[in-house]
């Protein structure tokens, strides 16, 4: 390290003894003074240290350096330990920094980071003094003091700073800033959409634009002021809200919060306002639905419940009281009381619908008995709906009840209508069979007759044929058992027994009326051909109905074909892609006439001489109950196709 040199001073006579003395008092205290002060420092975290202003080699440093950044005192002599230890991205700029202020100054303190020999980062602020020989920096000395945990704590404060910023600068609601003055401090991105400014054109101005003559922001400010004051509270609740201004002239309903926030610029009130347009307006939109479902119940036949999910009230709008026979006011008003009402058929179900819907959010559709005072029941269908008052679960539940106990009366007794004229169709096809089913016993009885005689000769024989008698015999009884079977088809066909689904094979189905009829198809020379797909799945249907159906089908086809040399009917069950099963009759007589193509399926319709034209109707009505499809169509080489088709799934019952 360079030293300085300095020219010698000439010694002066010596002063008297007591003026040395005095001196050399002076000199020990001062001596002595410097010393304590040297170990006041030591005993801190600041490093005193003293350098050459030309070389930045040091010439001195505090103990303290060693705890400061952890190399040996010793290190701190090596030429540019300085330079080389300050942090690489502050090097440049604290050398030149240090340069400039040495030359134009006489006292300077700056910050900046250094590497310890642990490798961490430590931040320091120097206080630095310059010496001066002959005008030009010829020692500097400072204090090099540990600033790094401020450091942390402002690039931390920075940080929050920064997200809390962000926080304001995306929050959903207008921010603003308001000083005691009552002029606007600061404003979020929010506040500059909601109001139609732009942030420059609202700092500095009076909060008085925004809500003219509704918020005494300087009032609330000095009221607060006041070891008396209240707190800052919410100003509008939704149904009297404050009134925002917009920059076009455009008003604004708004909910608006304050709050107060000491600053170093004094009291600062901070506003939060949100523009609650859309609530009121669906608050008022509910309000109007409401009131239109009550006037609807009050007008008409509906009866409409609102039932608190919380409280398990509800509140019944309409005639329930007049519908089921009470009192006004008396039919229960309860889930528990309106549930005792429902019939215990219908019960579990309907409560299992209603939990459902409840958990998924949703509404339903149902139907269900309810008992009247009288203790009869009538029918409702009922459709609900959960009503979302905000975000998270429903608090209430509407319900739209409608009696439909008359339309039900009526379609049992359609169906009993309907039953009863099937059944007289089916016994008046028995007069048509008659030759059928003369011709379809003979043949069994006949053989029975005959073999009953056969087996006689052989009994009256001196020795008696037994294993001959024996198979004429067995003859006898599979004879009886074919007559048995025709007999017990035919009764199948002709009693009136309540509709009883049931799954079953519609090739079959098929199978078991050309039994029935296959003297008659013989008798007028008709060929049957069977075109059956294989391997089809069972369908759900009442088998006596769909026997009627098709025996019906095949009766017209063997009318129209009557007096033609080569008859031909073919019988096909074929399976659609969708899973639709389809049974065709189709024949080869001359087609339907055009103009009773449209009709062919209403009452009363026929070409034949004597016929009543009920057949195909009730045929049509039986298909439609079971959710099925009937049509007819002329072939294109002639003949007629009668066909039905019945839909997959379905429970049998």
């Amino acid at each position: 390290m360079a030293t300085f040199k300095t020219e010698p001073r000439t010694k002066e006579p010596d002063p008297p003894t007591a003026n040395a003395a005095s001196r050399d008092t002076v000199g020990k205290e001062q001596i002595t003074r410097a010393a304590g002060f040297r170990r006041l420092l030591e005993t801190t975290s600041i490093v005193q240290w003293e350098a050459d202003a030309r070389t930045w080699a040091f010439t001195y440093v505090g103990p303290q350096a060693v705890r400061l950044l952890g190399y040996p005192i010793e290190r701190w002599y090596e030429p540019d330990f300085w330079v080389a230890h300050v942090h690489p991205d502050d090097r440049d700029e604290a050398v030149r920094f240090c340069e400039q202020a040495a030359q134009e100054r006489d006292a300077y303190e700056f910050e900046y980071r250094m590497i310890s020999a642990s490798g961490q980062i430590v931040w320091l602020h120097d206080v630095v003094a310059v010496d001066r020989l002959d005008g030009a920096p010829a020692v500097i000395r400072g204090f090099l003091i540990d600033v790094t945990q401020r450091k942390r704590a402002e690039a931390t404060a920075r940080a929050s700073d920064a997200r809390l910023r962000q926080l304001i600068e995306q929050a959903p609601d207008a921010i603003i800033a308001v000083r005691a003055d009552g002029q606007i401090a600061f404003v979020n991105r929010r506040a500059e959409r909601m109001f139609g400014y732009r942030r420059g054109d609202l700092v500095g101005e009076p909060f008085e634009i925004l809500m003219p003559g509704q918020l005494d922001v300087e009032r609330l400010a000095r009221d607060h002021a006041t070891e008396a004051a209240q707190p800052l509270s919410r100003i509008g609740d939704g149904v009297e809200p404050v009134t925002g201004v917009c920059r076009d002239g455009r008003s604004f309903p708004a909910d608006v919060n304050l709050s107060s926030l000491e600053t170093d610029e004094g009291m600062v009130v901070v506003t939060t306002i949100r523009d609650i347009s859309e609530r009121l307006a669906a608050e008022t939109a509910r309000r109007e639905s409401e009131e239109r479902f009550r006037l609807a119940a009050t007008l008409g036949a509906d009866i409409i419940g609102e039932t608190d999910i919380e409280t398990r009230q509800v509140e019944w709008s309409g005639k329930v009281d007049e519908v089921l026979g009470y009192e006004q006011g008396e039919f229960p008003r309860t889930v528990e009381g309106w549930a005792a009402q429902l019939h215990p058929e219908d019960r579990d179900r309907v409560m299992l619908l209603g939990k459902e819907a409840n958990d998924r959010l949703r509404g339903m559709q149902t139907e269900y008995r309810i008992r009247a005072k009288d203790g009869s029941y009538r029918h409702w269908t009922v459709r609900t709906a959960p009503i979302l008052d905000g975000p998270g679960r429903p608090t209430k539940i509407i319900s739209v009840c409608s009696d439909v106990t008359d339309q039900v009366v009526a379609r049992a007794e359609a169906l009993q209508h309907r039953d009863a004229l099937a059944h007289v169709a089916r016994v008046s096809s028995l007069g048509e069979l008659t030759a059928t089913l003369a011709h379809e016993l003979n043949q069994p009885l006949a053989a029975i007759l005959s073999d009953a005689q056969a087996a006689a000769r052989l009994l009256d024989r001196d020795q008696p044929d037994v294993p001959k008698i024996r198979e004429v015999l067995r003859d006898i009884v599979a004879d009886d058992r074919r007559a048995s079977a025709i007999i017990q088809r035919l009764r199948d066909m002709m009693r009136r027994d309540s509709a009883a689904r049931e799954r079953l094979d519609l090739c079959q189905v098929v199978r078991e009326v050309r039994e029935i009829m296959r003297s008659g198809l013989t008798m007028r020379g008709i060929t049957v051909v069977p075109d059956f797909a294989a391997d089809l799945p069972t369908v759900v249907a009442d088998r006596i109905q769909i026997q009627q159906v098709v025996m019906n089908l095949v009766t017209n086809a063997m009318q129209a074909m009557d007096g033609l040399v080569e008859a031909r009917l073919t019988l096909r069950v074929r399976c659609r892609d969708d899973g639709w099963q389809i049974v065709s009759v189709i024949d080869s007589g001359p087609g339907i006439e055009p103009s009773m193509v449209d009709t062919l399926f209403e009452p009363f319709t026929t070409s034949r001489a004597g016929g009543l034209g009920m057949g195909l109707s009730i045929s049509r009505n039986i298909i439609e109950s079971h959710s099925g499809q009937i049509w007819a169509e002329n072939g294109p080489d002639g003949g007629a196709s009668v066909s039905f088709g019945l839909p997959p799934g379905g429970s049998a019952q």
